[in-house]
């Protein structure tokens, strides 16, 4: 397996990949009585930031790729094998961003999906401040741009619904 799949990808699940025997379904895993594997449909981790100026501006990033490539996003990533979510998150804006940070605290943790119809994600957020570096758009960003709390874009030109829903959660407003 590549990915975790999903709960509905694993309902048309009918034969174990590693033995060939029928499966029992759960309704977000399956099992072979044959061989003993089980599989879960487990959501990937995420962690990002709300990385705000002295002025109150959250930075925001255009994605580069798919899926909501062009769209607004906020900086951060997927959890490696083996990591914890402070350090993919020092990583991710390193890479994407080329700037050192300071966590704050944990504003949320919010289930999405990975663009429509993909894996399911667990997505952390935190506040945090930039201790050294200039923001540059890399890696997956095409660009990016320091926005007012009070005057985000509007919600339809977000990546994904649990980018807004953290940012609502911590007092942004949206523009119509």
């Amino acid at each position: 397996l590549d990915r975790m799949p999903t709960a509905e990808e694993l309902a048309g699940w009918r034969a174990c990949p590693s033995c060939g025997a029928g499966l029992e379904h759960d309704d977000a895993s399956v099992s072979c009585p044959s061989c003993g594997l089980s599989v879960y449909a487990n959501p990937a981790p995420t962690a990002s930031a709300l990385l705000a100026d002295r002025d109150g501006r959250v930075l925001l990033t255009r994605r580069a790729g798919e899926p909501g490539k062009g769209l607004w996003d906020l900086p951060g990533g997927f959890v490696d094998e083996g990591e914890d979510a402070l350090t993919t998150l020092h990583r991710e804006l390193r890479e994407e961003l080329g700037v050192e940070i300071e966590p704050g605290r944990l504003v949320g943790s919010l289930p999405d999906r990975y663009g429509e119809g993909g894996p399911w994600t667990l997505n952390f957020y935190w506040e945090a401040r930039i201790v050294s570096g200039a923001p540059a758009p890399a890696d997956d960003v095409a660009d990016l741009h320091w926005f007012p709390r009070e005057a985000l874009p509007p919600r339809d030109e977000f990546a994904f619904r649990n980018t807004v829903e953290v940012l609502e959660l911590w007092g942004g407003r949206f523009r119509s």
